[in-house]
């Protein structure tokens, strides 16, 4: 299985960087998925999502890590080439005559929903769409590693107020119970939000 697309360079240059644009250190974790058909390529990622003419020689699907695209547009600065044949396979990406691979790159499979979600998404609205969503359905949005951030900040957060409120008497518990009701209300906001069931 594959997708191979011609594409332009400079077309391809810009939409790896829109993508990478204002993403700070999820550059490195956020993935983005290729859809391309026979006349045009849609790359898609958490808060972002760009279009590029393409020739689709094997459309399909394609998901990527952003950091292997960013390796892409590096490498592609040293092509002379002004359209460059993309081939995607499980595991590599062929660009012209260079190279890379990757056990992320998937091919063939897309997400069954993409959700229209910031960039920038908060940690308290992370936080409610890792209680709407399954776990399947978070490592299919892409977002596995911010949910696991922001778990890690939410544990962090609660052990300095706990610090902060001892004199007061308040128990982790009493806090706890606080932040799961504020998150359970930013899920039912961001459920209405995003229409999910």
């Amino acid at each position: 299985m594959s997708v191979e697309f011609v594409i332009r360079t400079a077309d391809l240059r810009q939409a790896i960087g829109q993508l990478k644009a204002n993403r700070g250190k999820y550059s490195e974790s956020d993935f983005v998925d290729i859809l391309v058909s026979e006349s045009v390529a849609i790359f898609r990622a958490v808060g972002t999502e760009s279009e590029a003419p393409v020739n689709g020689k094997i459309p399909g699907p394609v998901r990527v890590p952003l950091s292997t695209l960013g390796q892409i547009s590096e490498a592609v600065t040293t092509f002379k080439a002004k359209e460059l044949l993309f081939h995607c396979e499980p595991g590599a990406i062929k660009v012209g005559t260079w190279s890379v691979k990757n056990d992320d790159i998937k091919v063939g499979t897309i997400p069954d929903r993409r959700l229209n979600l910031p960039i920038d998404i908060s940690v308290l609205d992370t936080l409610a769409l890792a209680k709407i969503l399954t776990r399947r359905e978070i490592n299919e949005e892409g977002m596995r590693a911010r949910v696991d951030e922001a778990l890690k900040t939410r544990q962090f957060a609660v052990a300095d107020a706990l610090a902060a409120l001892q004199t007061l008497e308040i128990t982790e518990r009493q806090l706890q119970s606080l932040v799961d009701a504020h998150v359970t209300g930013a899920a039912e906001r961001l459920r209405k939000f995003l229409r999910v069931a």
